[in-house]
């Protein structure tokens, strides 16, 4: 996945990124696809596009032309890969997931695994089970307290981690648009096994005006790090752990 601030051309370069890596993730153990589906999201000045699918992203021929319309825009892309037991039933149980929190519309995608019968009570969640995880998450953003959505997510991760909800990792971007205003993107990396740090880990990049956060793999196909997750430019950073950005 990737969050995105600048051109059209350099949000189409990273999509590109991110259908290899979908379609072959160097840093997956045993490797393989991320072929549960995709979505992504834009705004420009005048402009949305919100976009989910079953179709595997390296199958779909939308997903290439997919931000070659506006100019700038903030967006959001994901390619997902369920994790054991979740559900794939229509195009709903991919990312984006969308949220309302008074003025403002909040995008979510999520790489990870929580246990999403932990948060089923005080996301108010009836039937968790027809949910997947990321998106029981984002009910959980609805729910909490908050004035802000940087506030709101804070307080998400801490009860997260306060019920020891966390299986694998969340790792979180997150786009916020206020009705006539600025529009904001968040972006949280934590995981709990140090031996997948390579594969857990996020990356900025800044080129001039352009700004992104990616997964290690889209960054790793972008030729930004190397196989060991070390930065080839000096306009590439690793993201720090357990703390929200803001691009």
């Amino acid at each position: 996945m990737f969050a995105v601030r600048g051109s059209a051309k350099f949000a189409s370069k990273l999509q590109d990124a991110l259908i290899s890596a979908a379609k072959d993730d160097d840093f997956r153990a045993n490797r393989g696809s991320h072929d549960s589906g995709w979505g992504g999201v834009w705004y420009s000045e005048k402009d949305q596009r919100y976009y989910r699918t079953t179709t595997p992203i390296f199958e779909d021929p939308k997903a290439t032309q997919f931000f070659e319309k506006d100019d700038p825009i903030v967006g959001i892309s994901h390619a997902r890969l369920r994790a054991e037991g979740e559900p794939v039933r229509g195009p709903y149980d991919s990312h984006p997931f969308e949220a309302h929190f008074g003025d403002e519309l909040v995008y979510l995608t999520h790489n990870g695994h929580i246990d999403k019968y932990k948060l089923g009570e005080k996301a108010r969640v009836e039937d968790v089970s027809k949910l997947n995880d990321s998106e029981v998450f984002t009910f959980l953003l609805e729910r909490v307290k908050g004035k802000s959505t940087k506030e709101r997510l804070e307080n998400a991760i801490s009860y997260v981690r306060e019920i020891r909800a966390m299986k694998g990792a969340l790792n979180l971007m997150v786009m916020s648009t206020v009705r006539g205003g600025r529009k904001n993107i968040y972006y949280h990396c934590e995981y709990l096994d140090e031996t997948k740090e390579l594969y857990y880990s996020l990356y900025t990049l800044r080129e001039n005006e352009d700004t992104a956060v990616m997964s290690s793999t889209v960054a790793y196909k972008l030729g930004l790090i190397d196989s060991t997750g070390k930065s080839r430019e000096r306009k590439v950073s690793k993201c720090e752990r357990k703390r929200i950005f803001m691009l």
